[in-house]
């Protein structure tokens, strides 16, 4: 089973696996509605489409962020739409970095489904080899009435963001772009700039220029410098919690153990004035 990425060599060679399970997470921020109209024309064999706003995120508040996670009872009847068991191998793709993949690979993960991967170089690196696509809609297998629960140790909210910030018992790593980070530019929220004390490592850093994942070695060499040996607790971050879970997805790719996510990051933390 796969638990982190997945080639697209592999995932051909299963695709017409009875257990296995396709998401076609694709998203545009700009254009919300690009995703699912690509989806429309042309997807991976047998996938499900996946909306980031509608299926993965929650109702947002004044300072809830830009993504906050979907309430429990929603997202548990979502999954069961379709049929996940213990034997299932769940993959999600999209034509983003693997960005809004890893976003529901990361939540997969935090209601402990552990058979989930990302499609390494996604739609692309799928359409280059030639594997099958179609336009055809799969058919839900609603069989299951299960209740998921979020594993809140996994979980960091901005309450308790500003409480680890004044223990210094945390390291927080930012995913954004470097010129965001350092607030040259803000295209989304309502203020520029990063937390206090954050580090950055944006997340298209575990990332060839095909966009396929580096070498294991390669992105572990990229975290070490803050992550091995660190007693702090890690604390993954960007915009709106979604890019952070590509970093949490190279992370658990490289053998470092689960992190948290500051779901609401910087969105939810500059709607607040008093925040720096």
């Amino acid at each position: 089973m796969h638990n982190t990425i997945i080639s697209a060599e592999d995932l051909n060679s299963i695709i017409d696996k009875k257990d296995l399970i396709i998401f076609d997470s694709r998203f545009d921020l700009l254009n919300k509605n690009l995703g699912f109209q690509n989806y429309q024309k042309k997807h991976i064999k047998n996938a499900h489409y996946v909306d980031l706003e509608v299926d993965l995120s929650g109702k947002i508040s004044s300072f809830s962020g830009r993504h906050p996670l979907p309430n429990i009872k929603n997202f548990s009847k979502f999954l069961n739409n379709f049929n996940i068991t213990n034997n299932s191998q769940i993959v999600i793709y999209d034509d983003n970095n693997g960005s809004i993949s890893a976003r529901m690979w990361w939540m997969l993960k935090l209601v402990g489904l552990k058979n989930c991967a990302v499609l390494d170089g996604g739609f692309k690196i799928w359409l280059e080899n030639k594997y099958p696509v179609n336009n055809i809609t799969p058919k839900k297998e609603k069989l299951r009435n299960k209740v998921y629960s979020y594993r809140k140790e996994y979980i960091i909210t901005t309450d308790e963001l500003k409480e680890k910030i004044k223990s210094e018992s945390i390291c927080i790593i930012d995913a954004r772009d470097q010129e965001r980070f350092l607030g040259l530019v803000e295209p989304i929220d309502k203020k520029a700039g990063h937390i206090p004390g954050a580090f950055n490592i944006p997340f298209k850093n575990n990332l060839k220029l095909d966009g396929k994942f580096k070498s294991k070695s390669e992105v572990k060499n990229n975290f070490n410098k803050f992550v091995n040996g660190n007693s702090k607790q890690i604390i993954n971050m960007c915009g709106s919690g979604v890019t952070a879970c590509h970093n949490i997805l190279a992370m658990e790719h490289c053998g470092f153990e689960q992190k948290a996510l500051y779901v609401g990051s910087w969105s939810a933390w500059s709607s607040q004035e008093e925040n720096k």
